[in-house]
């Protein structure tokens, strides 16, 4: 087989004019060439076949030596009565003569030919191999296929176009090894170029015939093999896919059929304006459809798998805790503040990963309002998810927190410190801010120098009580000190860990804490004795005259809106935030909004979420 693809190629190479490009390509297709060579092989055994069906005994090796000469001189004298024939003139005398130079035409088994042989195929195709076998004395070859005469069934009118042409016995010239190479036939054509035109002609038409029977059927068979595909469903989500043709073809060639479309499931159908599938799946499945399409004017059917992806959401599983564990905490918690000038909302829930294991929230938070103040007080813990009890190290933090302050901002403290404010010029650099802006920011940060040795001694005093590792409490704090002003807003700030805390307005977002980072994502650092070395570092202060809202979050809600530290000062991710959530500090139960719109998907983010907010009020 892989002689015949050789030949083939060889074949298109030496006559690019007689073949179209396209023709050739497609024929030379990794897929289509082996077919053609089977083909090739299967036509001439089926030819072989019908050549035994005529009887005709092939010679043996040791007698095609002697036999070609005889048979040689017997053509030549059939040639010599076509010469005589042809003086008294046409093709009926001719067709006459035919028929007696093939009596004369016997091999030594006294095989009788056919009257209807074709001279032309039987002289270039078998008198020209045996004279050039002979030239070159290579006897010693099998010559079967030489010394075949190639009889086969031919119309009249091929016998009539082969026997006009006109030999002349004057210019033939006996074969024989000594001889010129050229054949009995090519001296007769040679002698009779009107015949000659008229055979290439009629042979020509028959290889053109032949050639569109055979690339017809390969274009045909071109198109069996199209496979196609469609993007997948979702679930809840719209759906709508071109058929995408994934093997190689030309897809503008193909238009579908609308009405011919056959889906298993009635939320699909096929708009024939847009050419695309259409739905709204409401199970996942996986399935198989019909359809029918048009392309080279004919009308093909095929089949294409859809796959109904399930909605991540509905893969999650909402478990309870198991009963009698230490520190339950509630899944939810909400809180709202309302005062003249702004709102403090805040939310906290457990998240879709501790749903699905069945394990408590571990976060917690806390809002405070100094009565008959501007002063409020935000905080937010996240336990770690690896301590067992951090969910009662972030309520301990929240809770101490919110104690402390309400002891510390005292009405004279508030006084003290609202004297102080009223002299900060907003956006100075002169001495007398600075001056006032350290002493703030020392007083404050005795305040949370206190809270923090208060929490850490209240979680060492529970490991205590149960004989545990205080890590095993171990939570992330992140405090926001507020005092709401007529033009201007002043926050002092605490952090110890992941989340973030932000003062945003319409054109620009202050970052009020450094998120701590661990080796590896998700790590982060958490309340110990180690964060006295670098209590300084992790405090901030500032005040800012446009405002919109302050915001503090643990990581549960900062990851998956920001995705990374860089993100955190993108002020367009933070116009975003805003955008979503300014619309629900407006309404009256916006704790409770704040809730519902914290349970939002995001794949891969699935931990605990807490958010505080203190929103000003237009």
């Amino acid at each position: 087989m892989d002689s015949y693809e050789c030949k083939i190629k060889r074949v298109l190479a030496e006559n690019k004019q007689d073949y179209s490009e396209a023709f050739s390509e497609f024929l030379l297709h990794e897929q289509n060439l082996p077919q053609l060579s089977k083909l090739i092989i299967e036509l001439k055994n089926r030819q072989l076949r019908c050549e035994n069906t005529l009887n005709i005994n092939e010679p043996t090796a040791e007698s095609k030596a002697s036999e070609v000469p005889e048979k040689l001189n017997e053509i030549r004298h059939g040639i010599v009565e076509i010469e005589q024939k042809n003086e008294k003139g046409l093709q009926d005398e001719v067709f006459e003569s035919n028929h007696k130079s093939h009596s004369s035409l016997v091999l030594n088994e006294k095989i009788s030919l056919p009257e209807n042989i074709d001279l032309d195929h039987h002289f270039q195709g078998e008198i020209k191999p045996i004279a050039q076998d002979i030239q070159h004395n290579d006897l010693t070859e099998p010559l079967v296929d030489s010394v075949d005469l190639g009889i086969n069934d031919v119309d009249d009118d091929a016998i009539t176009t082969i026997d006009a042409k006109k030999p002349t016995v004057e210019n033939f010239d006996p074969i024989s090894s000594e001889n010129s190479a050229e054949s009995p036939l090519e001296q007769v054509s040679s002698q009779n170029p009107t015949a000659t035109l008229i055979s290439d002609t009629a042979l020509s038409a028959e290889t053109e015939k032949n050639r569109q029977e055979i690339e017809s059927v390969f274009r045909r068979s071109k198109y069996e093999d199209i496979k196609f595909q469609v993007e997948n469903a979702r679930v809840g989500q719209s759906y709508q896919s071109k058929i995408i043709i994934i093997s190689h073809h030309d897809a503008s060639e193909i238009r579908f059929k609308a009405d011919s479309f056959c889906f298993p499931d009635e939320a699909f159908s096929f708009d024939e304006d847009s050419q695309t599938i259409q739905g709204e799946p409401l199970q996942s499945q996986e399935f198989e459809f019909t359809f029918q399409f048009s392309v080279a004017q004919e009308m093909r059917s095929a089949h294409c798998r859809l796959n109904v992806i399930a909605d991540p959401r509905s893969l999650w599983k909402v478990l309870e805790p198991e009963a009698g564990q230490e520190f339950a905490k509630q899944h939810t918690d909400k809180a709202m503040i309302d005062t003249a000038d702004y709102k403090i909302i805040a939310a906290s829930r457990r998240g879709r990963s501790h749903e699905h294991a069945g394990t408590f929230r571990d976060d917690d938070f806390s809002i405070t309002q100094i009565e008959d103040s501007s002063w409020s007080v935000l905080c937010a813990a996240d336990g770690a998810g690896s301590a067992n009890y951090s969910r009662e190290g972030s309520r301990i933090a929240a809770e101490i927190v919110q104690g402390e302050f309400r002891r510390y901002l005292t009405p004279d403290t508030i006084d003290v410190l609202n004297h102080d404010l009223e002299q900060w010029q907003v956006g100075s650099q002169r001495a007398e801010t600075n001056e006032i802006a350290a002493k703030l920011n020392q007083q404050f940060h005795l305040v949370y120098y206190e809270i923090y040795k208060s929490i850490i001694e209240e979680i060492e005093l529970k490991a205590n009580q149960l004989a545990v590792n205080p890590k095993v409490f171990s939570t992330t704090l992140l405090i926001a000190v507020i005092c709401k002003l007529k033009e201007k807003i002043f926050i002092s700030t605490f952090s110890v860990g992941d989340g973030a805390i932000a003062v945003y307005s319409e054109n620009n977002i202050r970052l009020m804490n450094v998120p701590d980072g661990g080796e590896y994502a998700g790590q982060t650092k958490f309340l110990d004795r180690s964060i006295a070395q670098e209590f300084n570092t992790r405090l901030k202060i500032g005040c800012f005259a446009d405002t919109n809202a302050v915001m503090l979050m643990t990581d549960g809600i900062s990851d998956p809106i920001f995705e990374t530290d860089s993100g955190l000062s993108n002020h367009a991710k933070w116009q975003r935030l805003y955008a979503e959530l300014d619309p629900l500090m407006q309404i009256e139960s916006a704790d409770t909004a704040l809730l519902e719109w914290m349970h939002f998907f995001t794949p891969g983010h699935h931990d605990d979420r807490t958010m505080a907010v203190l929103w000003n009020k237009p």
